[in-house]
């Protein structure tokens, strides 16, 4: 192929997604571009040629690609542009997740060739996978990225990209959203780090104490960005959610790599 730029898109609001993408996008190209869809702001429609590959993340909520971040891929368009899928995911499972990312990039004109799922620390119970991806994911991802970049090299064209074989089902399974909520405590200074950070704008432009728990994805990047660790979410409810996925997130799961059948030339 006759790749002219790798750009690295992802929807990250812990960071891990970023990390996991950029990673792999790093080995593919050196020079590789960024688009960060995470912050709440306005963007327009970003093109894509079939001279350029796209490595695209988000992190997995319950199985399923953030209503958010599927909404904003959808202002991103390519032209059989070469696809990269990657998700991140709390060392539970990751599901529909990176189906639904396959159908959506498809949807927008990209051509999946290869798919990533990565553990990450879970983004609410942070005992759960705590401090990965790690050096040992890490270095796992660098070697999917020349993996990635090797057989990139192998295909003549985009053409030669065939079809993606992922797990998950049709239609994906339904998510409801995470019945949670964040208190803000009294050591909260207005700062409004919280309120600047927010990826669906859910807390109050003028006092960050006040959260639409409806807009609220439970992303939990106020928690993770305010310098007072002033958010947070209730210890007992926090508690009773460990145990319940403790049965389920114990073992280490691994990152995967799949590629796409190749087509004859």
């Amino acid at each position: 192929m006759n790749i002219k730029q790798v750009t690295s898109i992802y929807f990250s609001p812990t960071g891990n997604t970023k990390i996991a993408t950029e990673l792999i996008a790093g080995q593919i190209c050196a020079g590789f571009a960024c688009l960060d869809l995470t912050d709440a702001k306005k963007r327009p429609e970003y093109h894509f040629t079939e001279n350029e590959i796209v490595v695209a993340g988000v992190p997995v909520y319950g199985g399923r690609v953030p209503k958010t971040a599927a909404e904003r891929l959808r202002k991103i368009h390519g032209r059989q542009t070469p696809a990269v899928l990657v998700v991140t995911y709390g060392n539970r499972a990751y599901e529909d997740a990176l189906l639904e990312l396959k159908d959506i990039l498809s949807e927008q004109g990209f051509r999946p060739a290869a798919a990533v799922a990565a553990p990450a620390e879970h983004n609410i119970i942070r005992s759960i996978a705590t401090g990965r991806p790690d050096t040992q994911d890490k270095n796992r991802l660098l070697r999917f990225g020349q993996e990635i970049k090797e057989k990139f090299a192998l295909w003549k064209s985009n053409y030669q990209v065939g079809q993606l074989d992922l797990p998950g089902n049709r239609p994906y399974r339904e998510y409801a959203g995470v019945p949670l909520k964040i208190k803000v405590g009294a050591s909260c200074n207005d700062c409004k780090t919280c309120i600047r950070k927010c990826p669906v704008q859910a807390i109050s432009r003028t006092d960050p104490r006040v959260t639409d728990t409806q807009r609220c994805i439970v992303c939990m990047r106020c928690v993770k960005e305010c310098p007072e660790k002033a958010r947070k979410i209730n210890k007992l409810v926090l508690l009773a959610v460990r145990q319940g996925l403790k049965a389920t997130c114990s073992n280490r799961k691994e990152p995967e790599l799949v590629f796409a059948r190749t087509k004859e030339a």
